[in-house]
């Protein structure tokens, strides 16, 4: 079992009296819940629990013993207004007999579908529930333990626990299960989606186009529905932890900085599934690798901020003469710079252009990540970070 680093952190946090964790399908979600120690657990995979747990919920809490594990719980929404009810009593008699608050959650819950959960948890939940993110596998958590993996089996595999878990699967046929079940079948159709044809097709396209800046409306002509069509499908992938679409830096200093958002996958095995790679190798050698390795650099420093609870503010750079910087950190009024270059010899200082300097007098640190080599100075101002070390580098230096 590869540890996690959220396991880490949520050891060390005061949650409320509910916990929940929520990210894809597959990441690892109940067994790291499990690793806290539930007295019961319920998985409402199971069609009679789940029907039990939406059909009457009171009965079906007063049979779990606390603390409890409730797995995928966005199938009985009525168990939200009923865990409020209770939480909301022990408050009371905490209140009334004057024991301090138990700081331990009593109620661990996952979900998969962000969609269907955030209107149960804001409705009942507000101000009695921790939320805490769980993707997949980093690449600092994968490197602790399969440090003889290289670039392209990190890239092709992905971050799917079971995958690592499991080396006798195949990453091929489980990603195109797991698109075919939880993207497709959990995902789209329990959103709403009604043309699965021309979402899928969209979601190959965004593949193709991982690490760019997007248009929706030529994705919109290109699989034959409108712009805003495509603005919510992709708002609806976004919310659910499979791609970022992420912002360019606002300022008003300067009038040459695009608005248009760039595109990355959280997890670049589902990415190379979906533009039709068949091995790490050949995937190292097509004209994609630069782009997956991008949205590799975006997903650990993301997997990093949510691991570790801390509050950065992810951005981009572009210009209308197209110079660009890959991200840009914000952490408080920290500004760090990351460029994304998989050559390792050929990695070169960070330069700034006359807009970048006229909005940022002052960067703080920056930073070229490579696919490989040793962390070290590449000039006064600018470190070059191995992927496999760049989680560790931003923790220790942010």
């Amino acid at each position: 079992m590869i540890p996690r680093d959220l396991k880490a952190t949520l050891e060390q946090q005061q949650s409320l009296e509910s916990l929940l964790l929520w990210g894809p399908r597959q990441v690892g979600k109940t067994t790291l819940l499990d690793q806290m120690n539930p007295r019961s657990s319920a998985f409402l995979d199971d069609l009679h629990l789940r029907t039990e747990a939406q059909n009457d919920p009171a009965f079906f809490l007063e049979k779990l013993k606390l603390p409890c594990l409730i797995d995928e719980v966005q199938y009985a929404p009525n168990l939200f207004p009923e865990l409020k009810l209770r939480i909301d009593r022990e408050r009371r008699l905490r209140l009334k007999s004057g024991i301090k608050a138990n700081v331990k959650a009593q109620y661990l819950l996952t979900g998969s579908n962000r969609t269907q959960l955030e209107e149960s948890v804001k409705e009942s939940l507000a101000g009695r529930c921790s939320i805490y993110e769980l993707h997949g596998l980093s690449v600092r958590e994968i490197w602790r333990v399969r440090n003889d993996l290289s670039l392209g089996e990190i890239i092709f595999i992905g971050g799917f626990p079971e995958l690592f878990q499991r080396p006798e699967l195949s990453p091929i046929s489980y990603l195109n299960d797991y698109l075919l079940s939880f993207v497709e079948k959990d995902l789209a159709r329990s959103s709403g989606v009604s043309k699965i044809a021309e979402f899928i097709s969209m979601l190959r396209l965004l593949a193709a186009r991982a690490g760019q800046f997007i248009n929706y409306s030529e994705i919109g002509k290109l699989i034959g529905v409108d712009g805003k069509t495509v603005a919510l499908w992709m708002e609806l992938l976004q919310r659910n932890f499979i791609i970022h679409l992420l912002p360019t830096w606002a300022t008003n200093l300067s009038k040459r900085v695009i608005k248009m958002k760039k595109l990355h996958f959280y997890d670049t095995g589902l990415c190379s599934r979906l533009q039709g790679h068949q091995a790490p190798e050949t995937l190292m050698n097509s004209p994609q690798v630069g782009a997956l390795f991008e949205s590799l650099v975006f997903s650990e420093i993301a997997k990093t901020n949510s691991n570790h609870l801390r509050r950065w503010v992810l951005h981009t750079w572009r210009t209308k003469e197209q110079n660009e910087i890959d991200f840009i950190i914000e952490n408080g009024e920290q500004i760090t710079m990351v460029e994304a270059k998989l050559g390792i010899q050929s990695a070169r200082p960070l330069e700034l252009d006359t807009e970048a300097k006229k909005v940022f007098p002052k960067v703080f640190k920056k930073v070229v990540v490579t696919a490989g080599g040793d962390e070290t100075m590449l000039d006064a101002t600018t470190a070059r970070v191995p992927i496999y070390s760049l989680g560790a580098w931003l923790l220790k230096n942010l």
